[in-house]
């Protein structure tokens, strides 16, 4: 299914700028004037880049809380990755370790920020899109002056290239973009790497858990992605997305309670998100150094004042259904989350939602070898949206309240 960029109906009641509007429609012009909706394809992979000592722990963390399976590891220049697969159609993890000693921008954006300073070399980097043509996405991002690469596109260059853009200055994330070589996802790397027969057994340790408690018939690959900016950011950091990829604007809705704004981008070839999960961004409605006069609360921004702009948490979508007697309204995600508490999993809230209201979902604790939050979502029935401003106010209160103590 494709999605007629004419015929799009915005939902919500997050009112933007007449200006936004308009370049809205003039950055889809552009895109489908110039074939890169149809250049651009589908996310192929996510970069989260941790500490070296962090690593093990990280991929443990994910084994055991998620569908995704350790795959391998390889060095690639000055990068040691570590790669996390659930199937070829879905998009992989890749787990980035630095072995330079060099000050580089991840740790430039961790030093300005008084918790993530803490941390230097842990953060979120990016996601790669899969091109059918480097050379187009180039021409079109340079010749339009959309943003900067790293480094020029060379004339020639070893298939798995992928070519980053510089931080965005509104996210400080990265976009990638690479020519998929073969059905399965392959990457540019210089040897193969092994990790040691311990660190392997406590791979397959935190896997044979995930499957024992029976989290594998529930547990489905990331459904969304949510980035955290500041609140006059957020129009550019929305307009600066789809000016770089395939992907439209849904909607936004307004969290007043909250004094916040979510707003979600999905993939305009309308596959399922499981396929290219869709992009969040939030931001407040109301500047943190005006609340007082309001007196609202700014979770939201609180957040990017401590950590910076960055990515704030990782969804996994959870197969709709129930567990035994219908009428004891047992869902899966429940399950899911008992579970994963009585293994030792530690979460904000309890599971926020109804299916009478349309999905279930509930925030992790944010992971200290990622500075990431996990939520589990499950969607009831024909239920197509990402939140209700019910939910999404309690979990970002939640949020907003561990962001204070950790």
């Amino acid at each position: 299914m494709n999605i007629n960029l004419k015929e799009i109906k915005i939902k919500g009641d997050k009112k933007n700028s007449e200006k936004f509007s308009n370049y809205l429609e003039q950055i889809y012009a552009e895109r489908t004037k110039s074939k890169q909706n149809q250049n651009i394809i589908n996310i192929h992979h996510f970069v989260i880049q941790t500490n070296s000592k962090f690593v093990v722990p990280l991929i443990c963390e994910w084994l055991m809380q998620s569908p995704y399976e350790y795959k391998y590891s390889f060095t690639h220049e000055s990068f040691r990755f570590h790669v996390l697969r659930h199937s070829d159609e879905v998009p992989d993890i890749l787990i980035r370790e630095s072995l330079s000693e060099k000050f580089t921008v991840v740790e430039h954006l961790n030093s300005i920020f008084p918790k993530s300073k803490s941390n230097p070399h842990v953060r979120y980097i990016g996601e790669v899109f899969e091109v059918k043509s480097l050379k187009e996405i180039n021409e079109y991002v340079l010749s339009r002056k959309i943003t900067d690469f790293e480094y020029e596109l060379p004339d020639s260059y070893f298939k798995d290239y992928i070519h980053w853009t510089t931080p965005s200055i509104y996210t400080n994330n990265q976009i990638g973009y690479k020519e998929r070589s073969s059905q399965e996802r392959t990457y540019l790397q210089d040897k193969e790497w092994n990790f040691d027969d311990e660190s392997k057994a406590l791979f397959k340790l935190s896997k044979d858990m995930f499957n024992n408690l029976s989290l594998n018939k529930y547990v489905l690959p990331i459904d969304h992605f949510a980035t955290r900016v500041f609140s006059h950011d957020r129009e550019n950091a929305i307009l600066e997305y789809l000016s770089l990829t395939n992907y439209w604007f849904w909607g936004a809705y307004n969290i007043g309670d909250q004094n916040s704004s979510t707003n979600v981008c999905r993939n305009l070839q309308g596959d399922d998100e499981l396929i290219s999960p869709a992009k969040v961004f939030t931001a407040n409605n109301t500047p943190a150094f005006l609340s007082y006069i309001d007196k609202l609360p700014c979770p939201t921004e609180n957040f990017v004042k401590q950590y910076g702009r960055r990515l704030h948490h990782i969804a996994l979508a959870v197969k709709d259904g129930f567990i035994g007697d219908p009428s004891k309204n047992y869902k899966n995600v429940d399950f899911v989350v008992d579970q994963l508490k009585n293994s030792h999993m530690k979460f904000l809230d309890h599971v926020i939602g109804s299916c009478d209201e349309g999905l279930k979902q509930i925030f992790s604790q944010k992971s200290k070898y990622s500075l990431l939050i996990t939520e589990y979502i499950q969607r009831c029935g024909d239920f197509d949206g990402f939140f209700t401003q019910e939910n999404v106010a309690a979990l970002t209160k939640a949020a907003g309240e561990d962001d204070l103590i950790t």
